[in-house]
C-alpha cells in the first residue's frame, strides 16, 4: 500500500516533466489533445506527508499487535511460574491435585506455543518470542533424523536420493570417509535446500529455515543403496525436533528433577519479554514524535500560506476598497498626492 502511494507520486511528477514536451511532438498531428492539469507542489507534498504519515501508522499498528502478545505471554508466563512453584512446594501431596496442576501447566503452555501475532499476514514474533523485522529472520527448526545416519562411514560408495517438496537432490558418499569429510560433502546440498548442518555432541542438527520447514513437517523421502538407506524406492524419513531452551516446548513440566530448571528458563525468557516490550515502547515513542513532526511541519506550511493570503486580502475587506486601489496605483507609478491631484484636475 504504501509502496503504491510513492509510486503513484514518482508516476504525478514525471508526467509533468513529459507533459510539454509531450505535446510539442504531436502538435503537428490532426488530433484534439486536453490539457493536462498539473498538480501543484504544495499538493504533491501534502501527498507525500499523507504516504509518510500512514507508513509510521502501519508500523505503530504492527508494533502494537506485537506488543499485545507479548503482554499475554508474560501474563502467561506469570501463570506458568507460580504453578511450578507450587509443584516444587507440594511433593507430597495428593496425586489428583497434583495432576491437575500438571494438566494447568500443560494448558498454560499449549496458550504460549499457539501465539502467532500477525499484522496483514506478516509474522511479528518467531517461536523463541524474538520481535521480527524486515532485517531479521526467524528462528531456525532444529531437528535428527531418528533412523538415518547420513555421515555414518562406510565400505561402499553409496547414491543418496533426497526429495524435500518438489525439490530432489541427488548425493554420492564416497567409501572410507570419515565422519568430518562426509559432514563437509553433503553441507551444501542440504544448504542448497534451505537447511543447514551442525555437529553437536554426538548427534548431527539439522536447522531448517522457515520455508524448508514446512516442507519437512509435510516429509522427507530417502533412498539409498542398502548402505545407509534401504534401497528400492523413496521412504518418507522420520524426524525427531530438537527445541531451543526458549520455546516452550523444550520445557520440562513433568519430572520433579526438571522443574526447577524449566523455572530458570522461564525466568530467562520473562527477562527477554520484558527487554522486547520496553524496545517497542521505545519505537513507539520514535514514531509517534515523527508522526508529530510531519503534522506540524504541514500545518505551518499551510498556516504561512494562509496568512499571507490573508494579508492580501485584508485591504479589499475594507468598508472603502477604493482609496487602497487609488494608493496602489500611486504606488506603481512612483506618484505622489498632488501629482495625482494635478493630473485629475
Amino acid at each position: 500500500m504504501i509502496k503504491g502511494i510513492g509510486e503513484s507520486l514518482n508516476v504525478m511528477r514525471q508526467s509533468q516533466r513529459l507533459a510539454p514536451s509531450s505535446l510539442t511532438n504531436i502538435a503537428s498531428q490532426p488530433q484534439i489533445i486536453e490539457t493536462q492539469r498539473t498538480i501543484s507542489k504544495h499538493r504533491l507534498d501534502s501527498y507525500q506527508r499523507w504516504a509518510q504519515t500512514t507508513a509510521e501508522q502501519h508500523s505503530i499498528s504492527a508494533s502494537q499487535v506485537a506488543l499485545q502478545s507479548l503482554t499475554q505471554a508474560k501474563q502467561l508466563l506469570q501463570q506458568l511460574s507460580r504453578v511450578l512453584q507450587v509443584l516444587q512446594q507440594e511433593t507430597k501431596g495428593r496425586e489428583d491435585s497434583r495432576q491437575a496442576m500438571l494438566d494447568n501447566a500443560e494448558t498454560l503452555r499449549q496458550q504460549l506455543i499457539a501465539l502467532d501475532p500477525r499484522y496483514q499476514g506478516i509474522q511479528l514474533l518467531d517461536h523463541h518470542f524474538n520481535l521480527l523485522s524486515s532485517s531479521s529472520a526467524v528462528a531456525s527448526h532444529a531437528f535428527v533424523f531418528k533412523s538415518v545416519d547420513l555421515i555414518a562411514p562406510k565400505e561402499r560408495t553409496e547414491k543418496i536420493h533426497l526429495q524435500l517438496g518438489r525439490l530432489s537432490r541427488v548425493m554420492q558418499l564416497p567409501a572410507g570417509y570419515n565422519r568430518e569429510s562426509l559432514l563437509h560433502l553433503i553441507s551444501p546440498v542440504f544448504k542448497d535446500l534451505g537447511i543447514a548442518l551442525e555437529w553437536v555432541g554426538q548427534e548431527l542438527i539439522y536447522k531448517a529455515s522457515a520455508q524448508a520447514w514446512l516442507g519437512v513437517q509435510a516429509g522427507v523421502l530417502m533412498m539409498g543403496e542398502g548402505q545407509r538407506l534401504p534401497a528400492g524406492e523413496l521412504r518418507q524419513i522420520l524426524i525427531e525436533p530438537r527445541y531451543h531452551w526458549q520455546d516452550p516446548r523444550e520445557w520440562n513440566l513433568v519430572n520433579s528433577e526438571q522443574l526447577k530448571t524449566s523455572q530458570a528458563k522461564i525466568a530467562k525468557t520473562q527477562q527477554k519479554i520484558n527487554q522486547h516490550s520496553a524496545e517497542i515502547e521505545a519505537v513507539h515513542q520514535v514514531l509517534l514524535g515523527r508522526i508529530r513532526s510531519v503534522q506540524t511541519k504541514g500545518t505551518d506550511v499551510i498556516g504561512l500560506e494562509a496568512t499571507s493570503a490573508l494579508k492580501s486580502l485584508y485591504k479589499y475587506m475594507q468598508p472603502h476598497p477604493f482609496s487602497y486601489q487609488i494608493a496602489s496605483l500611486m504606488a506603481q507609478g512612483n506618484t505622489n498626492r498632488d501629482q495625482v491631484g494635478a493630473l485629475l484636475g
